[in-house]
């Protein structure tokens, strides 16, 4: 899980234009809020309202190291990580590269580059990142009873040693077997930007102690770049700030915890 020999990694997003999402819930309406009119075009036939949960202009600067980004639910943390992932490509499979015409992964990651470089895009990220230097851990996607094999013997075709694995995998708590992934991918990641998003999720308290340590470890002794949301007080405790997703600003942590009266 060598990304790169020299470290990148993702220095600010801005949005070009604003994101809007269909309004669904009366919280959403501490964003912005505006009415759309169904055409002929349109599935919709009545006037239906949507909120733009990241306004036009909308810049989020990131650390060199570690990033822990929080926020009340709904403010936007897993919708900014799902953006980067989209921007950053997804690793071609053997079906990808015949369906293009591609010869090897390098000519597909060229023109995937010279695409990007030149598609109408709704945010500008400046940085250097892309799936070959990035790696993304979703709690609620990733569940680890199924990640296990593949992270353990990754190009493995030894059906025999992945059905092991899963069959130990489900013998364990869904902390427990969290446990391996997440120290699989902090221990073997190098020169790379990590994305996180909740990964405390069935974690104990202790274990989100021990989890806070091995991303500092990982970022310092492995040179990567970690960007995390998190829910857990355990875990912003660990670091003196925090990025706030209600005010979009970094705020030193024990006074984002007085803000939501903590």
């Amino acid at each position: 899980m060598n990304c790169i020999k020299v470290r990148k990694m993702i220095n600010s997003i801005k949005f070009l234009e604003g994101y809007w999402f269909p309004l669904e819930k009366k919280s959403q309406k501490r964003f912005s809020v505006k009415t759309i009119k169904p055409n002929g075009r349109s599935r919709e036939k009545e006037p239906y309202k949507m909120f733009c949960i990241f306004d036009k202009g909308t810049t989020i600067n990131f650390k060199e190291k570690v990033n822990i980004i929080v926020g009340e639910n709904g403010s936007g943390k897993s919708t900014l990580i799902n953006i980067i992932k989209k921007y950053a490509g997804k690793f071609p499979d053997t079906f990808t590269l015949s369906w293009g015409n591609y010869n090897s992964e390098e000519e597909y990651y060229n023109q995937f580059i010279e695409n990007r470089k030149n598609g109408k895009s709704d945010i500008e990220i400046i940085g250097d990142i892309s799936y070959r230097n990035s790696i993304f851990f979703t709690a609620e996607d990733d569940n680890p009873k199924v990640a296990i094999p593949g992270m353990l013997n990754p190009s493995s075709k030894d059906f025999s040693s992945l059905v092991n694995d899963l069959f130990r995998a489900q013998e364990e708590s869904h902390g427990e077997s969290m446990i391996p992934v997440l120290d699989y991918i902090l221990e073997n990641a190098k020169n790379c930007v990590i994305f996180m998003d909740e990964p405390e999720t069935a974690l104990s308290l202790k274990n989100q102690i021990r989890l806070s340590k091995k991303i500092v470890e990982s970022s310092e002794k492995r040179n990567n770049q970690i960007i995390l949301s998190t829910h857990s007080l355990m875990i912003m405790k660990q670091f003196e700030e925090v990025f706030d997703m209600e005010s979009r600003k970094w705020t030193n942590t024990n006074d984002y915890l007085k803000s939501i009266e903590i």
